[in-house]
């Protein structure tokens, strides 16, 4: 019977000393987004779907960890192609505006400068980010439709898939 109490024991103070050095570990490490990304020299392509449509298909390039070169390679909401050529001002008005919110990302350097823009990117451009996406020719409705946390989560999904091309 003492056998068994001392063998309980053990497992309890070893499973609370696993649990305790892990949640201790996670607390002192921050909780920045995207630790496990390596940011390698390279082309890195992401998306952001909804519902099962793709709404944004875009291309990220890193050199020495810094975001040099960005493209939107699709976007598409509602049955509407955003890169047709027959679409009205509005809705390419809106294209600009995601396509001005993906490259505010260019000349962010290092994993914290890269979370800080894409964090200016959640929800609708906030700080530096809705200064430099700045509605041109684009009506009071449709500058208030922009989602840019659509940019930043097909970013942060390009990240997570890791490098697409050397």
């Amino acid at each position: 019977m003492k056998r068994k109490f001392m063998l309980v024991m053990v497992a309890v103070v070893s499973l609370s000393l696993i649990f305790t050095f892990a949640f201790q570990s996670t607390a002192e490490e921050g909780s920045t987004y995207g630790e496990h990304w390596e940011l390698k020299d390279g082309d890195y392509r992401g998306s952001f779907i909804d519902r099962g449509d793709i709404n944004i298909s875009l291309q990220v390039t890193l050199e020495d960890e810094e975001i040099v070169g960005v493209s939107m390679r699709h976007q598409y909401y509602q049955g509407v192609d955003y890169y047709d050529e027959d679409i009205s001002d509005t809705f390419k008005g809106i294209a600009e505006q995601y396509e001005s919110a993906l490259e505010y990302l260019v000349g962010a350097q290092g994993l914290s400068e890269i979370n800080e823009r894409l964090g200016y990117l959640e929800g609708q451009p906030s700080g530096p980010a809705a200064e430099f996406i700045e509605p041109e020719e684009v009506d009071g409705f449709s500058g208030a439709t922009i989602r840019s946390s659509k940019v930043a989560s097909a970013v942060r999904d390009a990240f997570n898939r890791g490098r697409y091309r050397e």
